[in-house]
């Protein structure tokens, strides 16, 4: 009796020392707490925030463009990219209310893509207009100063014609002559870049075609003449 007794303390003393000893291994393990995943409603609902604020600063954008001179002509597809973008913000909305936070989050993402290609859009449009701007007024130079050059290639024949009645040569002889010719030459060449619309190179030739006739003017036996003035 006394032995088996013993027997029971020992096994229960075994016991005693794998539970504590489980305890304190489970004490010193590392805790992981739950891994929280947000919620896919609360993912969708900062996209079409995102979405939102892209919408505004494109309409902002198309706003500057017009009043920069933009046309509503050129304004017009952009225009219709932000109204698709709005759609896309609406559907969202919808789909955030019927709880499908991933149809959600989708829906935004696809118009956030249409809208961030609104920024170059209305950046290519405000750099055509500036530079259609810039080809309006070197037109508009470019034919005041042909106007002004032509007047000066008439004062110009006159005084070659003169130049040869009194000295009896021939135009083709006479210095004035030949200037006039290259300045002739030069004419022509500003008329035809003007017609392909291509103002810069006009007012190049118009330079050269205004030198060449105020050497016309200033050739030897040209006599005095009113200095053509050269437009600003």
């Amino acid at each position: 009796m006394h032995l088996a007794c013993l027997r029971c303390q020992q096994w229960w003393e075994v016991v005693q020392v794998g539970v504590l000893a489980a305890l304190l291994l489970g004490g010193c393990a590392p805790h992981e707490g739950p891994q929280t995943v947000p919620p896919a409603g609360v993912d969708a609902s900062k996209r079409v925030m995102a979405l939102e604020a892209c919408v505004a600063r494109a309409q902002q954008s198309v706003s500057g463009a017009a009043d920069a001179g933009v046309s509503a002509g050129v304004l017009a597809p952009i225009n219709s990219s932000i109204a698709d973008a709005q759609d896309a913000v609406d559907d969202a909305h919808k789909l955030l209310q019927q709880q499908k936070g991933q149809e959600a989050t989708d829906r935004a993402m696809q118009g956030l893509e249409e809208c961030e290609r609104i920024d170059a859009m209305v950046h290519k449009a405000r750099q055509d207009a500036a530079e259609r701007q810039q080809r309006v007024q070197l037109t508009q130079e470019a034919e005041t100063r042909l106007s002004q050059t032509a007047a000066c290639m008439t004062s110009a024949r006159q005084v070659a014609l003169r130049t040869r009645q009194t000295t009896g040569k021939r135009p083709a002889e006479s210095t004035g002559s030949r200037v006039l010719d290259s300045a002739e030459t030069a004419l022509k060449q500003a008329r035809a870049a003007l017609a392909q619309n291509d103002p810069k190179s006009a007012l190049g030739f118009l330079d050269t075609a205004h030198t060449h006739c105020q050497t016309a003017l200033a050739a030897p036996g040209a006599g005095p003449t009113s200095p053509v003035r050269r437009g600003p």
